[in-house]
């Protein structure tokens, strides 16, 4: 796997520039996916890159997939809250012009709520698998890699990512259907 180097003598800022630099790519797409407006993408990112910063130490070391998904799940729980924000912020405003419509499209906060929930079940999931089945799964379903650059990632040939890719998915929904029925034990 490809590493993404630190050297010591460089502080957590320089750090976390080359990261940008290697990552603003990524990021923005990642924001896109999320919001339409150039300038609230710029938002996103640079948020996120505020949050890396106080996550240096953390960071340092890690290899460039487990980097890429670090990245791309900052900036993604980073646009969710943006749209938080935003929807709070519409709530309030039209709380204060009662005759203003709901804009068509827009997220319902507790829909977004929601949608946190299933993240945050997912990235417990996530931690859970080893890191082939975890590296393999972010790489297809959120970096959408085709088979050949995950095939590089993993080390493997092209056509052994498929066979990877259906062990991993087994073992996603094996944890998942253990948990729903450990907590409908608990319910």
């Amino acid at each position: 796997m490809i590493s993404f180097t630190s050297n010591s003598s460089e502080s957590d800022g320089e750090f976390i520039a080359r990261l940008y630099e290697e990552f603003k790519y990524i990021m923005l797409s990642t924001a896109k996916r999320y919001v339409d407006s150039p300038e609230d993408r710029e938002d996103i990112v640079q948020e996120s890159v505020v949050k890396l910063l106080g996550k240096a130490p953390l960071l340092r070391g890690k290899e460039r997939p487990a980097l890429a998904a670090y990245v791309v799940y900052t900036v993604r729980n980073t646009a969710i809250n943006h749209l938080r924000h935003v929807s709070v912020e519409k709530a309030h405003f039209e709380e204060l012009d009662g005759d203003a419509e709901p804009e068509a499209g827009a997220m319902p906060l507790d829909e977004l709520m929601a949608l946190r929930e299933r993240e945050v079940h997912l990235d417990r999931l996530l931690s859970r698998l080893s890191q082939d089945d975890r590296t393999i799964l972010i790489g297809k379903y959120i970096l959408e890699y085709s088979d050949e650059e995950l095939a590089r990632e993993l080390g493997c040939k092209s056509a052994s990512v498929r066979m990877k890719l259906t062990r991993a998915r087994r073992s996603a929904l094996k944890m998942i259907a253990r948990d729903e029925v450990l907590s409908h034990d608990e319910a």
